[in-house]
Protein backbone atom coordinates (compact mmCIF):
# COMPACT_ATOMS: atom_id res chain seq x y z
CA UNK A 1 0.00 0.00 0.00
CA UNK A 2 1.16 3.26 -1.09
CA UNK A 3 1.77 5.57 2.38
CA UNK A 4 2.65 8.80 0.42
CA UNK A 5 0.42 11.90 0.82
CA UNK A 6 -0.20 14.78 -0.76
CA UNK A 7 1.49 17.49 1.01
CA UNK A 8 -1.21 20.01 1.31
CA UNK A 9 -1.02 23.09 4.71
CA UNK A 10 -3.68 22.51 6.64
CA UNK A 11 -3.33 26.42 7.97
CA UNK A 12 -3.08 27.24 4.10
CA UNK A 13 -6.53 25.84 3.56
CA UNK A 14 -8.30 27.55 6.35
CA UNK A 15 -6.57 30.73 5.77
CA UNK A 16 -7.62 30.28 2.24
CA UNK A 17 -11.55 29.76 3.10
CA UNK A 18 -11.47 32.36 5.65
CA UNK A 19 -10.09 34.92 2.84
CA UNK A 20 -12.77 33.58 0.32
CA UNK A 21 -15.40 34.22 2.72
CA UNK A 22 -14.44 37.38 4.20
CA UNK A 23 -14.40 38.58 0.92
CA UNK A 24 -17.53 37.44 -0.29
CA UNK A 25 -19.48 38.55 2.95
CA UNK A 26 -17.42 41.97 2.13
CA UNK A 27 -19.10 41.74 -1.38
CA UNK A 28 -22.63 41.12 -0.31
CA UNK A 29 -22.90 43.49 3.12
CA UNK A 30 -20.90 46.53 1.16
CA UNK A 31 -22.89 46.29 -2.23
CA UNK A 32 -24.01 49.57 -2.01
CA UNK A 33 -20.54 51.05 -1.38
CA UNK A 34 -18.89 48.88 -3.66
CA UNK A 35 -21.02 47.64 -6.72
CA UNK A 36 -21.42 51.11 -7.52
CA UNK A 37 -17.45 51.89 -7.48
CA UNK A 38 -16.72 49.28 -9.64
CA UNK A 39 -19.86 49.86 -12.59
CA UNK A 40 -17.98 53.61 -12.38
CA UNK A 41 -14.85 52.11 -12.69
CA UNK A 42 -15.43 49.65 -15.61
CA UNK A 43 -17.62 52.39 -17.52
CA UNK A 44 -14.69 54.69 -16.92
CA UNK A 45 -12.11 52.29 -18.54
CA UNK A 46 -14.60 51.68 -21.44
CA UNK A 47 -14.54 55.76 -21.80
CA UNK A 48 -10.70 55.87 -21.72
CA UNK A 49 -10.95 54.58 -25.55
CA UNK A 50 -12.87 58.02 -26.96
CA UNK A 51 -11.03 59.84 -24.68
CA UNK A 52 -7.34 59.05 -25.80
CA UNK A 53 -8.62 59.62 -29.54
CA UNK A 54 -9.97 62.73 -28.58
CA UNK A 55 -6.56 63.59 -26.88
CA UNK A 56 -4.24 62.44 -30.16
CA UNK A 57 -7.10 64.36 -31.95
CA UNK A 58 -5.21 67.57 -30.03
CA UNK A 59 -8.34 68.19 -27.23
CA UNK A 60 -7.41 69.13 -24.04
CA UNK A 61 -7.59 66.53 -20.95
CA UNK A 62 -10.67 68.22 -19.61
CA UNK A 63 -12.21 68.73 -22.91
CA UNK A 64 -11.63 65.04 -24.32
CA UNK A 65 -13.33 63.91 -21.08
CA UNK A 66 -16.49 66.66 -21.12
CA UNK A 67 -17.18 64.88 -24.76
CA UNK A 68 -16.64 61.59 -23.77
CA UNK A 69 -19.09 61.88 -21.04
CA UNK A 70 -21.54 63.63 -22.61
CA UNK A 71 -21.48 61.05 -25.59
CA UNK A 72 -21.99 58.49 -22.49
CA UNK A 73 -25.39 60.29 -21.23
CA UNK A 74 -26.64 60.52 -24.53
CA UNK A 75 -26.74 56.86 -25.69
CA UNK A 76 -27.50 56.34 -21.86
CA UNK A 77 -30.50 58.71 -22.76
CA UNK A 78 -31.73 57.32 -25.45
CA UNK A 79 -31.72 53.70 -24.43
CA UNK A 80 -33.68 54.92 -21.31
CA UNK A 81 -36.05 56.61 -23.45
CA UNK A 82 -36.24 54.22 -25.84
CA UNK A 83 -37.70 51.40 -23.47
CA UNK A 84 -39.58 53.06 -20.92
CA UNK A 85 -41.78 54.68 -24.11
CA UNK A 86 -41.80 51.00 -25.32
CA UNK A 87 -42.94 49.63 -21.09
CA UNK A 88 -45.83 52.62 -21.23
CA UNK A 89 -47.02 51.24 -24.41
CA UNK A 90 -47.06 47.55 -23.41
CA UNK A 91 -48.48 49.18 -19.96
CA UNK A 92 -51.53 50.94 -21.60
CA UNK A 93 -52.37 46.88 -23.55
CA UNK A 94 -51.52 45.44 -20.44
CA UNK A 95 -55.46 44.17 -19.50
CA UNK A 96 -55.85 43.13 -22.77
CA UNK A 97 -52.79 40.67 -22.85
CA UNK A 98 -53.65 39.10 -18.81
CA UNK A 99 -57.16 38.98 -20.58
CA UNK A 100 -55.74 36.35 -23.15
CA UNK A 101 -52.90 35.17 -21.20
CA UNK A 102 -55.78 34.40 -18.44
CA UNK A 103 -57.86 32.50 -21.66
CA UNK A 104 -54.77 30.89 -22.80
CA UNK A 105 -53.74 29.28 -19.75
CA UNK A 106 -56.88 28.09 -19.21
CA UNK A 107 -57.29 26.71 -22.32
CA UNK A 108 -53.85 24.60 -21.79
CA UNK A 109 -54.94 23.68 -18.34
CA UNK A 110 -58.32 22.02 -19.98
CA UNK A 111 -56.29 20.45 -22.86
CA UNK A 112 -53.78 18.90 -19.81
CA UNK A 113 -57.36 17.68 -18.04
CA UNK A 114 -58.96 16.14 -20.68
CA UNK A 115 -56.39 14.88 -22.73
CA UNK A 116 -53.28 13.99 -20.18
CA UNK A 117 -55.99 13.02 -17.93
CA UNK A 118 -54.12 15.49 -15.31
CA UNK A 119 -56.44 16.20 -12.35
CA UNK A 120 -55.74 19.91 -11.84
CA UNK A 121 -58.17 20.91 -9.87
CA UNK A 122 -59.17 24.92 -9.44
CA UNK A 123 -57.15 25.49 -12.90
CA UNK A 124 -58.65 28.70 -13.38
CA UNK A 125 -57.98 30.41 -9.57
CA UNK A 126 -54.45 28.88 -9.74
CA UNK A 127 -54.18 30.73 -13.29
CA UNK A 128 -54.79 33.98 -12.09
CA UNK A 129 -52.11 33.08 -9.66
CA UNK A 130 -50.00 32.66 -12.35
CA UNK A 131 -50.79 35.63 -13.84
CA UNK A 132 -50.64 37.91 -9.96
CA UNK A 133 -47.00 36.41 -9.44
CA UNK A 134 -45.94 37.58 -13.49
CA UNK A 135 -46.65 40.70 -12.83
CA UNK A 136 -44.78 40.87 -9.31
CA UNK A 137 -41.95 39.59 -11.08
CA UNK A 138 -42.16 42.00 -13.35
CA UNK A 139 -42.69 44.56 -10.51
CA UNK A 140 -39.84 43.39 -8.86
CA UNK A 141 -37.59 43.98 -12.35
CA UNK A 142 -38.58 47.55 -12.36
CA UNK A 143 -38.02 48.26 -8.67
CA UNK A 144 -34.38 46.71 -9.25
CA UNK A 145 -33.63 48.86 -12.51
CA UNK A 146 -35.34 52.06 -10.18
CA UNK A 147 -32.73 51.32 -7.07
CA UNK A 148 -29.79 51.48 -9.98
CA UNK A 149 -30.65 54.19 -11.66
CA UNK A 150 -30.82 55.68 -8.12
CA UNK A 151 -27.06 54.90 -7.49
CA UNK A 152 -26.60 56.77 -11.06
CA UNK A 153 -25.63 59.94 -9.57
CA UNK A 154 -22.88 58.62 -7.46
CA UNK A 155 -21.58 56.24 -10.35
CA UNK A 156 -21.70 59.34 -12.47
CA UNK A 157 -19.17 61.51 -9.75
CA UNK A 158 -16.87 58.41 -9.87
CA UNK A 159 -16.62 58.01 -13.80
CA UNK A 160 -15.72 61.83 -13.80
CA UNK A 161 -13.03 61.33 -10.75
CA UNK A 162 -11.09 58.44 -11.86
CA UNK A 163 -10.88 59.80 -15.45
CA UNK A 164 -9.34 62.83 -14.17
CA UNK A 165 -7.45 61.06 -11.57
CA UNK A 166 -6.55 58.00 -13.67
CA UNK A 167 -2.70 58.60 -13.81
CA UNK A 168 -2.51 59.08 -10.01
CA UNK A 169 -4.21 55.36 -9.48
CA UNK A 170 -1.99 53.75 -12.41
CA UNK A 171 0.76 55.74 -10.50
CA UNK A 172 -0.06 54.61 -6.86
CA UNK A 173 -0.65 50.73 -7.87
CA UNK A 174 2.87 51.12 -9.31
CA UNK A 175 4.27 52.66 -6.17
CA UNK A 176 3.03 49.99 -4.20
CA UNK A 177 4.46 47.02 -5.77
CA UNK A 178 7.90 46.88 -6.46
CA UNK A 179 8.12 45.34 -9.39
CA UNK A 180 6.65 47.79 -11.78
CA UNK A 181 6.59 46.21 -15.54
CA UNK A 182 4.76 43.62 -14.10
CA UNK A 183 2.48 45.66 -12.50
CA UNK A 184 2.22 47.90 -15.64
CA UNK A 185 1.42 44.42 -17.48
CA UNK A 186 -1.50 43.58 -15.04
CA UNK A 187 -3.34 46.59 -15.48
CA UNK A 188 -2.68 47.01 -19.07
CA UNK A 189 -4.38 43.44 -19.81
CA UNK A 190 -7.05 43.98 -16.90
CA UNK A 191 -7.89 46.79 -18.74
CA UNK A 192 -7.69 45.24 -22.42
CA UNK A 193 -10.14 42.17 -20.96
CA UNK A 194 -12.46 45.02 -19.81
CA UNK A 195 -12.46 46.85 -23.00
CA UNK A 196 -12.73 44.08 -25.30
CA UNK A 197 -15.42 42.04 -23.84
CA UNK A 198 -17.37 45.01 -23.54
CA UNK A 199 -17.05 46.97 -26.99
CA UNK A 200 -17.58 43.26 -28.07
CA UNK A 201 -20.50 42.60 -26.33
CA UNK A 202 -22.24 46.09 -27.67
CA UNK A 203 -21.32 45.19 -31.05
CA UNK A 204 -22.81 41.92 -30.72
CA UNK A 205 -26.17 43.27 -28.77
CA UNK A 206 -26.81 45.29 -31.91
CA UNK A 207 -26.23 42.77 -35.02
CA UNK A 208 -28.77 41.16 -32.55
CA UNK A 209 -31.17 43.97 -32.21
CA UNK A 210 -30.98 44.00 -36.05
CA UNK A 211 -32.16 40.63 -36.81
CA UNK A 212 -34.57 40.10 -33.64
CA UNK A 213 -36.24 43.46 -35.09
CA UNK A 214 -36.48 42.25 -38.91
CA UNK A 215 -37.23 38.60 -38.19
CA UNK A 216 -40.33 39.81 -35.64
CA UNK A 217 -41.01 42.89 -37.76
CA UNK A 218 -41.52 40.11 -40.99
CA UNK A 219 -43.38 38.16 -39.36
CA UNK A 220 -45.76 40.62 -37.56
CA UNK A 221 -44.90 39.87 -34.18
CA UNK A 222 -46.63 42.23 -31.48
CA UNK A 223 -44.01 44.55 -29.78
CA UNK A 224 -41.63 44.20 -31.64
CA UNK A 225 -39.58 46.69 -31.12
CA UNK A 226 -39.51 46.04 -27.24
CA UNK A 227 -39.28 42.42 -27.65
CA UNK A 228 -35.79 42.87 -29.91
CA UNK A 229 -34.67 45.57 -27.64
CA UNK A 230 -35.61 43.28 -24.36
CA UNK A 231 -33.96 40.29 -25.85
CA UNK A 232 -30.61 41.85 -27.25
CA UNK A 233 -30.24 43.75 -23.81
CA UNK A 234 -30.12 40.99 -21.67
CA UNK A 235 -27.66 39.09 -24.07
CA UNK A 236 -25.23 41.29 -22.37
CA UNK A 237 -25.47 38.38 -19.49
CA UNK A 238 -23.76 35.11 -20.47
CA UNK A 239 -25.60 32.04 -21.10
CA UNK A 240 -28.73 32.88 -19.23
CA UNK A 241 -29.59 36.42 -20.96
CA UNK A 242 -30.10 34.72 -24.32
CA UNK A 243 -32.35 32.11 -22.17
CA UNK A 244 -34.40 34.69 -20.07
CA UNK A 245 -34.38 37.70 -22.84
CA UNK A 246 -35.51 34.94 -25.83
CA UNK A 247 -37.98 33.39 -23.54
CA UNK A 248 -40.17 36.41 -22.58
CA UNK A 249 -39.83 37.44 -26.07
CA UNK A 250 -41.87 34.15 -26.87
CA UNK A 251 -44.00 34.12 -23.64
CA UNK A 252 -45.73 37.36 -24.41
CA UNK A 253 -45.40 36.88 -27.88
CA UNK A 254 -47.97 33.50 -27.65
CA UNK A 255 -50.24 35.35 -24.82
CA UNK A 256 -50.58 38.01 -27.15
CA UNK A 257 -50.51 36.89 -30.59
CA UNK A 258 -50.97 33.05 -30.57
CA UNK A 259 -49.06 29.91 -31.67
CA UNK A 260 -47.55 31.27 -34.78
CA UNK A 261 -45.94 34.53 -34.02
CA UNK A 262 -44.60 32.81 -30.48
CA UNK A 263 -42.92 30.39 -33.60
CA UNK A 264 -41.44 32.55 -35.31
CA UNK A 265 -39.77 34.31 -32.39
CA UNK A 266 -38.23 30.76 -31.40
CA UNK A 267 -37.16 30.53 -34.62
CA UNK A 268 -35.91 33.89 -34.97
CA UNK A 269 -33.92 33.59 -31.74
CA UNK A 270 -32.40 30.23 -32.57
CA UNK A 271 -30.68 31.37 -35.64
CA UNK A 272 -29.37 34.14 -34.22
CA UNK A 273 -28.38 32.13 -31.08
CA UNK A 274 -26.15 30.15 -33.42
CA UNK A 275 -24.99 32.64 -35.84
CA UNK A 276 -24.08 34.41 -33.08
CA UNK A 277 -22.18 31.84 -30.86
CA UNK A 278 -20.13 30.41 -33.58
CA UNK A 279 -19.56 33.25 -36.02
CA UNK A 280 -20.28 36.28 -34.08
CA UNK A 281 -18.30 35.72 -30.29
CA UNK A 282 -15.31 33.66 -31.57
CA UNK A 283 -14.69 36.61 -34.35
CA UNK A 284 -15.59 40.09 -32.24
CA UNK A 285 -14.67 38.76 -28.48
CA UNK A 286 -12.81 35.88 -29.25
CA UNK A 287 -10.30 34.24 -26.41
CA UNK A 288 -9.91 37.14 -24.74
CA UNK A 289 -11.89 36.25 -21.86
CA UNK A 290 -11.20 32.41 -22.00
CA UNK A 291 -12.45 31.25 -18.57
CA UNK A 292 -13.30 27.81 -17.89
CA UNK A 293 -16.54 27.07 -18.28
CA UNK A 294 -17.42 25.91 -15.01
CA UNK A 295 -16.30 29.13 -13.52
CA UNK A 296 -17.78 31.14 -16.04
CA UNK A 297 -21.72 29.50 -15.04
CA UNK A 298 -20.70 29.94 -10.95
CA UNK A 299 -19.58 33.15 -11.23
CA UNK A 300 -22.67 34.59 -13.05
CA UNK A 301 -24.86 32.51 -10.76
CA UNK A 302 -22.52 33.94 -7.76
CA UNK A 303 -22.44 37.49 -8.33
CA UNK A 304 -26.61 37.63 -9.52
CA UNK A 305 -27.18 36.11 -5.99
CA UNK A 306 -24.68 38.96 -4.54
CA UNK A 307 -25.76 41.66 -6.87
CA UNK A 308 -28.58 40.94 -9.10
CA UNK A 309 -28.74 41.51 -12.61
CA UNK A 310 -25.85 44.13 -12.21
CA UNK A 311 -23.56 41.62 -10.85
CA UNK A 312 -24.66 39.16 -13.37
CA UNK A 313 -23.48 41.86 -16.08
CA UNK A 314 -20.07 42.30 -14.99
CA UNK A 315 -19.17 38.76 -13.46
CA UNK A 316 -16.90 37.65 -16.61
CA UNK A 317 -14.89 40.85 -16.82
CA UNK A 318 -14.58 40.56 -12.78
CA UNK A 319 -13.47 37.06 -13.00
CA UNK A 320 -10.83 37.72 -15.80
CA UNK A 321 -9.44 40.43 -14.13
CA UNK A 322 -9.03 37.73 -11.16
CA UNK A 323 -7.40 35.58 -13.76
CA UNK A 324 -4.95 37.96 -14.97
CA UNK A 325 -4.07 39.01 -11.27
CA UNK A 326 -3.55 35.60 -10.62
CA UNK A 327 -1.15 34.83 -13.43
CA UNK A 328 0.51 37.76 -12.71
CA UNK A 329 1.23 37.04 -8.89
CA UNK A 330 3.85 34.64 -7.85
CA UNK A 331 1.98 31.20 -6.16
CA UNK A 332 -0.87 31.75 -7.67
CA UNK A 333 -0.26 30.39 -10.79
CA UNK A 334 -2.77 27.37 -10.23
CA UNK A 335 -5.80 29.35 -9.35
CA UNK A 336 -5.20 31.41 -12.40
CA UNK A 337 -4.76 27.86 -14.62
CA UNK A 338 -7.98 26.97 -12.49
CA UNK A 339 -9.87 29.68 -14.15
CA UNK A 340 -8.39 29.49 -17.41
CA UNK A 341 -10.32 27.69 -20.30
CA UNK A 342 -8.43 23.94 -20.70
CA UNK A 343 -7.14 23.89 -24.62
Amino acid sequence: MNSSKVDISAELIIKTLLITGGVLALLYIGKTLIMPLLVATIIAILLDIPVKKLKKSGFPNWLAISLSVLLMLIVFFLLFWLLSSQINNMADDWPIIKEKATVKLNSLSEWANQTLNWDYKDYIDNNKKLIQKAESFASAFLSSLMSLLSQSLIVFVYIILILIQKQQFVNFFKKLFSNKAATDSLLTDAASITKSYFVGKGKIMLFLFGIYYLGFMLGSVPYALFLALFAALFSIIPYLGNFIGGGVAVILSYLYAGGTPALIVIGVVSATQLIENYVLTPWIIGDEIDLNPFFTVFGIILFSALWGIVGAIISLPLIGVLKVIFEHTKGMEAYAYLLKKDK
